[in-house]
Formats: C-alpha cells, sequence, structure tokens
C-alpha cells in the first residue's frame, strides 16, 4: 500500500484516462457475455423445435439470423472498447514513465558529490532503464488486466449464479486455492526479483567501467580476467533469474491444472442436472454457463501473470524510490539562505576551519584570508588536504566545524545557484562530452536562456519544450582556448573547433584535455578560478603559456592554483603549505625559499631533478653519465644534512628524494 500510495500524485495526474479506460473494461467484459446468451437460445430453440412437443417454443431462421447478427455487433462493440481502453491506460503508463523518469533526473542533477561519490553509475542507469519499464508495465498492462480480470470475475460469476448455484459453487471452491498459492508466490517474485535487478545493476556497472576504462584493460593485458569476471556475474544473474522463474513460470500450468479439474466436475454435474432438472436446466444453459467459464479461463491464467508482474513492478518502484529519497548534504535550506545577496566578488577567509572524515582529520584549524583579486598557490604533500580546501568553497560539502566566508557571508546562507556561478573549477581528471570542442568550452555559458524545467506535473496538455541548440560566442570561445594554450592544437586539427570528442574526450591527449577544461573554466569569466592540479599534465612550455594566459584573466578575479611544481607556483602573488592538514608556510615564492622549510626544499629536490635530467641527456658515455648521477646524489645527502631532523623524516619528502635520486 506505501507503494501505491507514493504512485498516486502520479496516477492522479492521469486519473480521467484511468477511469475511462476502466469504466470501457467493464462495458467489453459485460458485452463479452451476450453471444453466449444468444449461443444458448438458439440452441434452446432448436431443440424445443426437434422434440415433438407443441407447445415448447422453437426458432424460425430469421430469429437465427438476428441472434448471429446480435454475436457480430458484441464482439465488434466490445473489441471497439477495448481498443479505446488501451489506447487510454497504455498512452496514460507511458506519459507517466516520461514523468517518473523527468522527475528523478532532475532530481539526481540537485544531488550533491558525496552521493555520487557512493553511487554506483551503472546502478543509476538500470534504475532508470529497467526498473522504470517494469513499473510502466505494471501502471499500462498490469493495471487494465486487473479491471479485467475484476470486471470479468464480477460480471461471469453473476450470470453463472443466475443459471445454476449448483455449478457456480465448483467453480467458487477452486478460488481459495488460486488465491492462497498466488499470495505465497507473489512475496517469493518481489524478493526474487528484486535480487535480480540488482545483480543486473552490478553487471552494467562493471560493463560502464570495462568501457570507459578500456584503455587500461587493454594496456594491463587483462581482457580474459575481466571477460572472466563478468562470465560469474552474469552466471549469477543466470541463477537469479531461473530462480524467479521457478516461482513464476508454474504459475500458468497450475491454473490449467485447476481449471481442467473444474471442468471434469462441471460436465459431470452438469449433465445430471440437464437428465434431472424436467427442463429447468436444458442444454443451452449448460453450453451458456461453460462459454461463461471458458470467458474466465484466460482471467484464471492471467492471474498469475499479472501477479508476476506486479509484484516486480512495485519491487522496481522501491528501487525507484531509493533515488527520490536521497538528499544531498549540501543544499539551500529555507530559513537560512539568504537570497537578497545577487553578487560576489570573490573575497574569501577561512577561519578556524576543521574538516574531519569519520575519525580521519583532513584539515585542522585553518585560519585564511584570499583577497579578492588574489592569485594564490597551495601546495603540500599528496594527503594534505588541498583538493578538500579547494571543494569547501564550491560547497561541494560542509566544514566538520569553523566558518568559509565570502564577501563576509557565511558560505551556508550564499543560494547554491549563485555560488555555482561565480565560481569555476578545473579538475586534475577533467570531464569532457562527446561533442565538439567548441561545445565542450562552452558548455557553461548561455545557461540563462534555457527554460526551467517543471517537475510533478502532468504532460498532457503540456507543450513541447523548445529546441534551443547550442551556438556559443566563437571570438569568446576562440580566446578562453587562447589563454589556456589550446589555440595552436586546435588550429591543427582538421575540422577545427567543429572537431567532435570521443566520449570522456578520449581523442584527445591528457594535457589537451586539462586544457580544454581550463578554456572551459576560463570562457565563464568567473569571480573565483580554481585550478586543482590541472598542469600535471602539460610540458614546461606550455604551462608557461598557460600561465601567462592566467595572469591575463586573474585582474579582478581569485585565482586559487594547486599544484605541486614550483616552476608552476613561482609567480602567485601569494603560496601557502599544507601539511597534515595544516598552514605550516605562507608568503610569495621568495619569502618561502627564505624559510628554508618544505617549500624550500621542494624547489631544490624539483631544480636537481632538473639539472640530472637535462645533464644526463647530454652525456653520451654511459659511465660519465653515471659518475655525475653519483655527484649529484652526495649533493642531495648535503642538501639533507642541512635540514631540521623533523624535515628530513617527513615520508612524503623522502619519497619525493628516492625518487629524484632514480
Amino acid at each position: 500500500m506505501d507503494s501505491l500510495r507514493s504512485l498516486w500524485p502520479y496516477l492522479k495526474m492521469h486519473q480521467r484516462q484511468y477511469v475511462i479506460g476502466m469504466v470501457l473494461v467493464i462495458f467489453a467484459n459485460t458485452i463479452n457475455l451476450l453471444p453466449f446468451y444468444f449461443i444458448r437460445l438458439v440452441i434452446d430453440g432448436l431443440t424445443g423445435a426437434r422434440d415433438g412437443n407443441p407447445g415448447t417454443p422453437g426458432i424460425t431462421l430469421a430469429q437465427a439470423g438476428w441472434y448471429a447478427l446480435g454475436i457480430v455487433v458484441a464482439a465488434v462493440s466490445a473489441g471497439i472498447f477495448m481498443l479505446y481502453m488501451r489506447r487510454l491506460i497504455v498512452v496514460a503508463s507511458r506519459q507517466t514513465e516520461y514523468e517518473i523518469r523527468r522527475d528523478i533526473f532532475a532530481h539526481l542533477q540537485g544531488l550533491d558529490k558525496p552521493y555520487y561519490d557512493r553511487a554506483s553509475t551503472g546502478d543509476l542507469m538500470n534504475r532508470l532503464t529497467g526498473d522504470l519499464s517494469a513499473v510502466r508495465e505494471t501502471l499500462g498492462f498490469g493495471a487494465w488486466q486487473i479491471v479485467n480480470i475484476v470486471s470479468g470475475f464480477l460480471t461471469s460469476f453473476a450470470v453463472m449464479f443466475s443459471l445454476s448455484w449448483q455449478l457456480t459453487l465448483i467453480v467458487l471452491a477452486v478460488v481459495p486455492i488460486i488465491v492462497g498459492v498466488l499470495t505465497y508466490l507473489a512475496r517469493l517474485i518481489n524478493v526474487r526479483h528484486r535480487l535480480a535487478q540488482e545483480q543486473n545493476s552490478k553487471i552494467a556497472g562493471k560493463a560502464q567501467e570495462n568501457f570507459s576504462g578500456a584503455r587500461v584493460v587493454k594496456g594491463y593485458a587483462i581482457e580474459d580476467r575481466e571477460i572472466s569476471e563478468y562470465k560469474a556475474m552474469n552466471l549469477e544473474l543466470l541463477k537469479r533469474n531461473i530462480a524467479l522463474t521457478k516461482v513464476d513460470g508454474p504459475l500458468r500450468s497450475f491454473m490449467s491444472l485447476l481449471l481442467g479439474l473444474a471442468f471434469a466436475l462441471i460436465l459431470l454435474v452438469g449433465g445430471r442436472l440437464i437428465l434431472n432438472s424436467n427442463g429447468a436446466f436444458t442444454v443451452g444453459m449448460f453450453v451458456q454457463f461453460v462459454g461463461t467459464l471458458e470467458r474466465l479461463t484466460f482471467p484464471m491464467l492471467m492471474i498469475g501473470w499479472i501477479t508476476g508482474v506486479t509484484q516486480r513492478g512495485l519491487a522496481s518502484w522501491l528501487r525507484l524510490r531509493e533515488l527520490y529519497d536521497a538528499r544531498a548534504q549540501v543544499q539551500d535550506v529555507p530559513g537560512r539562505t539568504d537570497t537578497s545577496i545577487r553578487t560576489l566578488a570573490g573575497d574569501l577567509r577561512f577561519q578556524n576551519v576543521s574538516m574531519n572524515y569519520g575519525t580521519r582529520e583532513v584539515l585542522r584549524n585553518i585560519d585564511l584570508h584570499v583577497p579578492a583579486g588574489t592569485f594564490l598557490g597551495i601546495t603540500g604533500p599528496t594527503g594534505s588536504g588541498k583538493t578538500v580546501l579547494g571543494q569547501l568553497i564550491t560547497r561541494s560539502m560542509d566544514p566538520s566545524s569553523g566558518v568559509v566566508r565570502m564577501d563576509g557571508h557565511d558560505l551556508r546562507v550564499i543560494p547554491l545557484r549563485l555560488l555555482h556561478d561565480v565560481v569555476a573549477v578545473v579538475p586534475q581528471e577533467p570531464f569532457l562530452f562527446g561533442d565538439t570542442l567548441a561545445n565542450n568550452i562552452a558548455f557553461g555559458v548561455e545557461k540563462q536562456e534555457l527554460p526551467v524545467v517543471k517537475t510533478g506535473v502532468s504532460v498532457v496538455g503540456a507543450p513541447l519544450p523548445p529546441n534551443i541548440p547550442q551556438q556559443p560566442d566563437p571570438e569568446r570561445v576562440r580566446n578562453a582556448a587562447r589563454l589556456a594554450g589550446l589555440l595552436e592544437d586546435i588550429e591543427g586539427f582538421p575540422d577545427g573547433f567543429e572537431t567532435l570528442l570521443g566520449e570522456r574526450g578520449v581523442t584527445l591527449s591528457g594535457g589537451q584535455r586539462q586544457r580544454t577544461a581550463i578554456a572551459r573554466a576560463i570562457v565563464r569569466e568567473p569571480a573565483i578560478l580554481i585550478l586543482d592540479d590541472s598542469l600535471s599534465a602539460v610540458d614546461t612550455e606550455t604551462e608557461r603559456k598557460i600561465l601567462d594566459g592566467l595572469r591575463e584573466v586573474s585582474a579582478g578575479r581569485t585565482v586559487i592554483l594547486i599544484a605541486h611544481r614550483v616552476s608552476t607556483l613561482r609567480h602567485a602573488d601569494r603560496i601557502v603549505v599544507l601539511e597534515e592538514g595544516r598552514v605550516t608556510e605562507q608568503g610569495s615564492h621568495d619569502e618561502l625559499l627564505d624559510l628554508n622549510g618544505h617549500y624550500a626544499e621542494l624547489e631544490r629536490l624539483q631544480r636537481l631533478a632538473s639539472d640530472l635530467d637535462e645533464e644526463d641527456d647530454a652525456i653520451a658515455d654511459p659511465e660519465a653519465a653515471a659518475d655525475r648521477l653519483a655527484a649529484r646524489r652526495e649533493a642531495i645527502r648535503e642538501a639533507q644534512s642541512q635540514q631540521p631532523r623533523s624535515q628530513q623524516t617527513q615520508p612524503n619528502q623522502t619519497q619525493t628524494r628516492q625518487e629524484v635520486l632514480k
């Protein structure tokens, strides 16, 4: 009942279609019983004409013709009613499917990063396809068949009782057995269908990951292992579907068996009634009774099938409801969100901010002020909390304690839509769409022209959504590509900006994907631009071009550049060093070198590594190269001996030295 109650808002939007359709089903079932009445009249008329009793009414040829015409008219009328019924109810189920899919997709768009960190893409896809189809089948074919069965039973039993209550009781004796067995099997069907759908979700997720990571699979030559794992998952699905079939399959055979037994008893008892009733129960009445019971055969057989369809639909709806019930951890809260805030300049302040993942403290007591228009660099060992710091600015999550402010406002009172409009993020692993380069770069602009999609409303009578093709400003896109150091690459493509990218941008190199993502952020002209290690896949010359472009667009904007390379950070107005979730150093490039701390050591190690690469390339003699490398190793050891012991033992720094020495 809870499932039906939660579906009611969608059914209510189409109640007129469902009500008219159900009435037509009842009319059709009533009319379908008329042919057996006409057959009874014909049979009784013929037998009466041949019994030799002048008092028994016979039948004329004209009467038989009218009865035959009545049978045809009844069949045609019932067919017309059923046709219009199917058009009403099946169309309503398709429209409801559209509305549910629209509303769920809109709801999923409002969920936050923590939800998608936990969710499986394959599972979401399976719920929006397989589970939604099961719900639609229940609301369409299943709904009208339920009414068809109920109305068919009521009208048929009313006629059968009027003909012979004794024979009707025999039929009724079979019904409790059917209901009991169906109730038991329905529960098993619900459970086993849910298990099968969960396995379907796992298979969809496995396939999605393999298709997206095809390069990795082939690169490691593990196709056979992946095929074996996929085979094992398919075998598990086969087992679960077979378990479902073992419950679902025998229903029809069981119904046929019970009906066969009922027909045998009716033939035996009915024959005795005809012989012993002295004309009160005629052959024509017996034929009408059997014909009416025959009309019940299909509904009885369909009870098992409809039970399976309904249980699968309800189980699938529960899985869809889980998507509806998911809530974003970060969202606008009525009464707290200040809708009067219209603009933001990008002044950031972290006040005693800490962030915990379970029992693990990722950020600890961060106090940091980033004035609007500052070019801020952030560095630190892996796992020090750099990315988390950037995610707090976009409210991908809220801090466990402390306050993050923008222009003096607590981020939690700023409308999320406004916050996301003024902040652009370039992640280390950008996502590109299977579209043209121009549309990928201009992905986040001109969205204000799109109409708001209303949810929770009926599609009946609603105008078709306008087709709004994406038409990015060519000059704006070109300038963003230039600032991102991508223009020369694009001009070298045969189709230029109209080059179609493969799924997730696989036709581009890693550096080109990063630069495309940078151009996508720049073209939005945000108040705050965050680059999360997004220059890691480009060479030093391209890095220089991108940094020149960033300095050009940074005027009046807050730019936060998260990176590991000193060459990327050295021209920032201010640099912050994070270690174990705490700010341990901050200042300009020169000021941090004078501190002789982590940043200074990082600069020395990277400079030594660069010198080694250059000199090793210049030395052709392997023995001379080995001597030079040994000398450099000794120089690194000397540099280590001059550092405080606490810095010598930091695991991330030791790892960096080992990488250089290798």
